[in-house]
């Protein structure tokens, strides 16, 4: 008998507790904090840290050989294009003295052999060919650099016409250098002017090596800019590949991030960006986005998780103030602004695979399922299940 009044007694206890649960579930105690459904404007973004750079960035690295003779700039300095940076130490102009006498020589021996052969003339039109072909390298280091630009949307096809018209007008001037060089030499015989090219080409590639040296030690600004970094001193020998002068220019600033791959897949170039730091005080709006890095990379967060991440630029304007290097907060908008019904996001959960609210009918708690659109990650769209001005449970309170 007792143990009968025992099991009565706990399926009494179950059943009171059940029925308390259905009469109190997301109902803990009387108090509701509610927010109303609204309408208004709502629209998708992502949002991430990014830093202040510019598009137009020139670094500048030590050797372990040179010493630094002279620095003219310091840093912060607004330079001008052309503007000395950097000077090394330097002794080709000997070595290129002492080459350009051996030519002399060459063709005062050349005159004695043959008089009347105009070795000067020859001399000359050598020199005009190396001349010319160096040029001609150079010119299509730079045609290929325009196709990459302007196949990533960089420059504009005038660019890259000018590029290669550039390169054309140079290959058609070696072929009226060689032609020249051609009858100068024709009175030569063959084994004269072999030994006569074989000697003063070996001349020329040593004078373009000194003066390429020559020129290497000698750094001017390619650009107007502002020096972002400087890491010597006058008599400092730099490290092979160690950084020793950075500048950036100033007109071409971009704000560049580094989204979570998920993230960054939702991206195109043309939305719309905005900076948004509530602490630096600043909003910036009607920015795009530039450019989409095509190469994605892996860093690890501070707490060694692995993380996926891809570069995207966002132009700013050149009037920007903003110094180079300073972290802002960023939002892109993935999905365009609409009028919809919203609530905050923390009133929707989910149970069994649906979306569900809590609505106060009467006074009391009903639990209604709703259909949910965008989320701007503080609001939520409602697209069924609510109507304007409804008020919904946010949290129930604690008595």
């Amino acid at each position: 008998m007792k143990k009968k009044l025992i099991i009565a007694l706990v399926i009494l206890t179950a059943v009171a507790a059940g029925i308390f649960y259905l009469l109190t579930a997301r109902n803990v105690g009387a108090k509701y904090e509610t927010v109303e459904v609204e309408k208004g404007e709502i629209g998708k973004y992502v949002e991430e840290d990014g830093t202040i750079s510019s598009r137009n960035v020139r670094s500048y690295y030590g050797n372990s050989v040179r010493k630094v003779e002279t620095i003219g700039v310091e840093f912060g300095d607004y330079v001008e294009k052309g503007q000395l940076l950097i000077k090394f130490e330097d002794n080709s102009g000997l070595e290129i003295q002492k080459v350009e006498k051996q030519l002399e020589a060459l063709k005062a021996t050349y005159n004695e052999a043959l008089s009347g052969t105009d070795f000067e003339s020859i001399n000359n039109a050598k020199l005009e060919i190396s001349r010319i072909r160096s040029s001609i390298a150079l010119a299509k280091e730079n045609r290929d650099r325009m196709e990459e630009l302007f196949k990533n949307e960089v420059v504009a096809e005038i660019e890259l016409d000018k590029a290669v018209n550039e390169l054309v007008q140079l290959q058609n001037s070696l072929a009226v250098a060689q032609n020249s060089y051609n009858l100068l030499v024709k009175g030569l015989s063959e084994n004269m002017k072999i030994k006569y090219e074989a000697e003063i080409d070996v001349l020329i590639l040593s004078l373009e090596t000194f003066e390429k040296d020559r020129e290497d030690s000698i750094i001017y600004a390619g650009f107007d800019g502002v020096i972002t970094e400087l890491d010597t001193f006058e008599g400092d020998i730099p490290y092979a590949g160690l950084k020793i002068l950075e500048m950036q220019d100033p007109s071409e600033k971009i704000v560049l991030i580094d989204f979570m791959a998920e993230d960054a897949i939702l991206i195109k170039t043309g939305m719309k960006s905005t900076v948004t730091d509530e602490n630096l005080n600043i909003e910036i709006d009607n920015l795009k986005v530039e450019k989409i890095h095509p190469k994605a990379f892996i860093v690890f967060s501070e707490l060694g998780v692995e993380e996926n991440r891809q570069s995207v630029e966002i132009n700013l304007p050149g009037s920007s103030e903003l110094s180079f290097g300073l972290k802002v907060k960023m939002r892109i908008m993935i999905e365009e602004s609409k009028e919809a019904l919203f609530i905050h996001e923390d009133a929707v959960y989910e149970e069994d695979m649906k979306i569900y609210v809590d609505v106060l009918e009467d006074g009391k708690p009903v639990q209604r399922e709703v259909v949910t659109g965008i989320s701007d990650n503080t609001r939520i769209e409602i697209k069924k299940g609510l109507e304007e001005g409804e008020s919904v449970i946010l949290k129930y309170g604690d008595n």
